[in-house]
């Protein structure tokens, strides 16, 4: 199985329009997407939603007031000030669970705290679709991407697809650092500008760290020819082999703002066809990969 993830330092710089082109190209891939504050594919893709599972990262105390003795430890013993006349207020709670060792008679319980789920939907294109959704203000999407890439490894094993194609979070936190498990390898899209190359530097740490090989993609980059050839140049310097740039275009933008795919377009197709040769290259050269080979 061969994993390809589209990443980019910072939102903004094309990714999910690259990412759904390179999906629409391979129509028995498996997509994902791990943007989990932030799905964009399911707006392009348009799946039928087959499956919802609910999503918990974290618990908050509950008291049994019928089991209370009304002794008080666990409000004195809050640092979090969540217990207030022996009630919990679940959304201060940390589900530290201090109280819940503390009360002499038990009555504390935890529960699971609903933050979010991940889903999979039927696309009409013909590619599994796995997604999920972060409730806002929760914290660990790092398990959240874990479990949608769970999911959709154990559906392509049980289905023997070969090739998953997904579309990263933005950044480098956990979301990233999650999504990177099993890559085979990274499609980088960056822009150039002094933050995207900044955070295209600071991408390019972690996949070094850890030793997930990389391609790199400059969109808009006749935006700004001196710093694309800069960019182009430190590239090399660190062996990431640029595979092309995409112009600033207008027509690529009202497409991507109508909800269409770009390499849907007969006038734009050659473009990704040739992106996507590039990638299946670097993909077969990769040190995890196994030299599969696959027909569009």
């Amino acid at each position: 199985m061969q994993e390809i993830l589209v990443l980019s330092g910072k939102g903004g710089t094309g990714k999910t329009f690259i990412a759904s082109s390179l999906i629409a190209l391979n129509q028995d891939c498996i997509a994902c997407d791990y943007d989990v504050d932030a799905s964009n594919l399911p707006l392009l893709l348009q799946p039928h939603l087959i499956k919802a599972t609910a999503f918990s990262s974290s618990r908050y105390a509950v008291i049994d007031r019928e089991q209370c003795n009304e002794c008080g430890s666990c409000e004195k013993n809050c640092r979090f000030e969540a217990i207030k006349d022996l009630q919990v207020d679940a959304v201060v709670c940390e589900g530290c669970a201090l109280c819940f060792h503390l009360c002499p008679v038990e009555a504390v319980h935890m529960k699971a705290r609903s933050s979010g789920k991940w889903m999979q939907g039927n696309t009409s294109r013909g590619p599994v679709l796995y997604y999920a959704e972060l409730q806002p203000g929760e914290e660990n999407s790092g398990k959240l991407v874990a479990a949608v890439k769970e999911a959709a490894r154990a559906y392509a094993q049980q289905f023997n697809n070969p090739l998953i194609i997904a579309d990263g979070p933005p950044g480098i936190g956990c979301a990233v650092i999650s999504s990177l498990v099993g890559v085979t390898l990274a499609v980088l899209v960056t822009e150039p500008s002094v933050s995207g190359f900044s955070d295209l530097q600071r991408l390019q740490k972690l996949l070094n760290s850890r030793r997930v090989p990389a391609v790199l993609i400059i969109n808009k980059w006749d935006l700004n020819p001196d710093l694309s050839k800069t960019m182009r140049e430190w590239a090399e310097q660190h062996k990431i082999p640029f595979i092309g740039k995409i112009p600033f275009s207008r027509q690529i933008a009202d497409h991507y703002a109508a909800g269409e795919i770009p390499a849907d377009q007969a006038e734009l197709q050659p473009l990704f066809l040739d992106l996507w040769e590039k990638i299946w290259h670097n993909v077969q050269i990769a040190p995890s990969s196994k030299g599969m080979h696959i027909e569009l």
